[in-house]
């Protein structure tokens, strides 16, 4: 019998070393999970506190939307360099709304003072009228994109990566120019 209890005493302490690792590696299971939790909780606060933020500017009726174009107020031709930069780097077939004063929203590049957000969007025709849009303060840190039936080819997914970098420098660009946008909210 003596032989036997010998194995049988081995594989139960094996049996607690592999429960006292599981054990160890669902603490560590679970320890990602409640981050990933907590990091959620925040983002979904942050999305609250923009909700509630534009809810309040829409009941004080300061929700005034301005139009970024060539004007010479906002610098030299602000608008044009922009679509330029996204053609020369990202898609020269981009189309771009043109600037209609009578609906400051519907301009390619908008500034909204109250919430400190610039949004500048597009659409790209060859790519199943892929539209684009890049949010300076969105808490995505991503430019969205709008498309129906594209087929992730690699040219699409190169164009798609140019432009995710576009939007990293875009935003850099225009976070350093922040004094521009908050002159932008004194006018």
């Amino acid at each position: 019998m003596a032989p036997f209890a010998v194995p049988f005493f081995g594989s139960f302490q094996l049996f607690n070393l592999k429960r006292r690792t599981n054990i160890m590696d669902g603490y560590s299971d679970s320890k990602r999970i409640l981050e990933v939790i907590r990091n959620s909780n925040s983002l979904r606060r942050s999305k609250h506190m923009v909700v509630e933020a534009i809810i309040k500017e829409l009941k004080e009726g300061k929700n005034e939307p301005i139009a970024i174009t060539d004007d010479p107020k906002f610098g030299t031709n602000v608008l044009t360099t922009q679509i330029d930069s996204f053609k020369t780097s990202v898609y020269s077939g981009a189309k771009f709304s043109k600037a209609n004063e009578g609906d400051p929203e519907s301009n390619p590049l908008v500034y909204y003072p109250n919430t400190g957000n610039l949004v500048f969007s597009g659409t790209i025709p060859a790519l199943s009228d892929m539209k684009f849009q890049f949010s300076l303060n969105d808490i995505t840190n991503a430019p969205f994109i709008f498309v129906n039936g594209l087929s992730l080819t690699k040219n699409v997914i190169s164009t798609l990566n140019k432009m995710n970098g576009f939007y990293e420098n875009w935003k850099e660009e225009w976070q350093m120019a922040g004094d521009m946008l908050e002159s932008l909210k004194k006018n």
